[in-house]
């Protein structure tokens, strides 16, 4: 319907505009709570487009679902046809046609989510779980910072935590804006503005 659509919710029709996908992203990105998905959803899913290239299939899967959920890509978002507009239709194919929303996990999942968590409620769920709880610890020790600067000792052990910390739930965890936001941006920074990973 010429890029409105109909909502209906009780019986009553509402009219609802679709975005074009770029202008979308565009809305996301000045939204602290969207931005933070869409700065995320690199590390969660890896850089490839053309195949699922992740460890973290399930949580690169929950932030695409929880970005899809914004009012801004909701229903779906339009472009014109590929030729025409090629940077909206791979911003739409990456955001509705992932190559790993295709992929089905055989391996048990110790923290099976289907949206991303708040920091907050990840840090809480890893502190309640011992080998979680020493992974962060890890982490903090041998990825250390100071004033926003990359003090480590040992690549490697860095390294190491890292690795370890990505399947943890601290990896992929967001910050909507409510009352605990100080704290959440906190454990976001520490999690994925690390200097001394990508060394």
């Amino acid at each position: 319907m010429n890029g409105v659509d109909l909502v209906s919710g009780s019986g009553i029709k509402v009219p609802m505009a679709i975005l074009n996908c770029l202008y979308a992203r565009q809305l996301c990105y000045e939204d602290p709570s969207c931005s933070a998905i869409l700065e995320i959803i690199p590390r969660v899913c890896g850089p490839e487009l053309v195949a699922c290239s992740t460890v973290t299939v399930k949580k690169c899967q929950a932030a695409l679902r929880t970005l899809q959920a914004f009012t801004f890509f909701r229903p779906t978002c339009l472009c014109r046809e590929p030729h025409v507009d090629p940077d909206c239709n791979s911003f739409q194919n990456f955001l509705f046609d992932h190559p790993c929303d295709y992929v089905e996990w055989k391996d048990k999942d110790p923290y099976p989510i289907d949206a991303l968590p708040t920091c907050n409620h990840a840090l809480n769920t890893c502190l309640r779980g011992k080998p979680c709880n020493q992974i962060f610890k890890d982490f903090k020790t041998n990825c250390k910072t100071q004033e926003g600067q990359c003090k480590m000792e040992n690549r490697d052990a860095c390294h190491d935590s890292w690795t370890q910390l990505r399947l943890s739930p601290m990896f992929g965890c967001i910050c909507p804006n409510n009352h605990m936001k100080r704290r959440c941006d906190k454990i976001f920074s520490t999690v994925n503005h690390n200097p001394c990973v990508g060394e």
